[in-house]
């Protein structure tokens, strides 16, 4: 009689992906992790993930986040221990993340785990230029600890391999990616007023002063345009700002706006203008570009992967609002310029800036850290 060998039972294995907030606050970070899993999940892609929030549920209520984090610590842990994680994929930014972060990548590698350090911080390179030898060596250490990096361009693969001296074969460039809106419908009329739309954070790093100073120069008075803002922040310092220069009726200020609120004012949108001082990749512009807007924006951090100047959008020196009051004038002078431009935008956001591409570089990956 023949006993049967029962066959050894496989443990299921997943990827503990860690951000802060988890994917129901603002901000960009948040936004790119909701788009990865539910695309992750729609695609039935293997392993499944797990999403730990090592925050809370506010970003501006610290009170809570040693209790998130270390929730989060004792989860690794303990799925760790059990071999149920498959890679331990930290989405990092900058301060206080990185310390963060740093010490949840530290106890990855110490229970054998492949770890994954997605950096985001727009403002890392400040915070490395302006760090003592000590914070820089702790840094370095972070990043030691991590088996692959990603980043999300390459003036950021650049940074880390010629001023961080990381080895290039582990730095990973994968753009972050929107949905797709689908084409946008084309109006039979010509607008007699066209909408300037900006998103995100209102305040001097994303240039909201700039802009309303570009609107507010005297070749842009004389054309038919409205301004809106859509953004948390310092909104009553430039309404006031928007009063000084005359400009007061032309900008509305939405505050805070949920995604579905920023796809809508995208559909209503003609000019899409983002000049900011630091950035990683906004998900913004990604977002302006797949519903075929032209879009001015500055050429810092990734921006000048996506914005390919006088092509897919037009680009202008940070803090030049001279400059960028051209720029708009040119966009709001042409509709021929506009659609040209946007029909461009769009086509490299197909290309290279969908959800499903994202995330088909992060799968090859993580399958490049996992026995097959």
């Amino acid at each position: 009689m023949t006993v049967p060998v029962a066959k050894p039972r496989v443990r299921r294995k997943y990827i503990f992906v860690a951000t802060p907030g988890g994917i129901e606050v603002q901000g960009g970070m948040a936004t790119m992790a909701r788009y990865m899993i539910t695309e992750w999940q729609k695609d039935n892609r293997r392993p499944e993930i797990k999403l730990l929030n090592t925050y809370g549920p506010s970003l501006s209520n610290i009170k809570t986040m040693p209790f998130y984090f270390a929730a989060g610590v004792v989860s690794i842990a303990a799925n760790g221990l059990l071999g149920r994680i498959a890679v331990l994929h930290l989405h990092m930014a900058e301060y206080g993340s990185v310390l963060r972060k740093g010490l949840l990548a530290r106890l990855g590698k110490l229970l054998g785990i492949p770890v994954v350090i997605h950096m985001h911080g727009a403002k890392f390179t400040t915070m490395w230029e302006t760090a003592s030898p000590s914070r820089k060596a702790a840094m370095l250490g972070v990043l030691g600890d991590a088996d692959a990096i990603v980043v999300l361009g390459q003036f950021w693969q650049q940074f880390l391999v010629e001023q961080l001296h990381q080895p290039a074969s582990k730095i990973h460039i994968v753009a972050n990616g929107v949905p797709d809106p689908g084409a946008k419908p084309v109006s039979a009329n010509a607008p007699q007023s066209l909408n300037v739309l900006f998103a995100g954070q209102v305040g001097e790093r994303k240039g909201v002063g700039d802009l309303l100073q570009a609107l507010g120069r005297p070749n842009l008075c004389e054309l038919a345009w409205h301004l809106t803002i859509a953004g948390g922040g310092e909104i009553d310092t430039y309404r006031q700002l928007a009063q000084q220069l005359g400009i007061a009726e032309r900008v509305t200020f939405l505050g805070w706006v949920d995604l579905d609120q920023v796809s809508r004012q995208m559909r209503s949108a003609d000019i899409f203008v983002l000049p900011s001082y630091q950035e990683g990749l906004p998900m913004a512009i990604i977002e302006a570009m797949a519903n075929a807007l032209p879009v001015v924006s500055t050429p810092v951090g990734s921006i000048p992967d996506m914005i390919r100047d006088g092509e897919t959008g037009l680009l202008v020196p940070a803090g030049d609002p001279a400059a960028l009051s051209d720029a708009l004038f040119r966009l709001l002078q042409s509709p021929e310029a506009r659609t040209e431009i946007g029909a461009a935008a769009r086509q490299l956001y197909l290309r290279d800036l969908t959800v499903s591409s994202m995330c088909d570089r992060l799968e090859t990956i993580f399958n490049g850290l996992t026995p097959a």
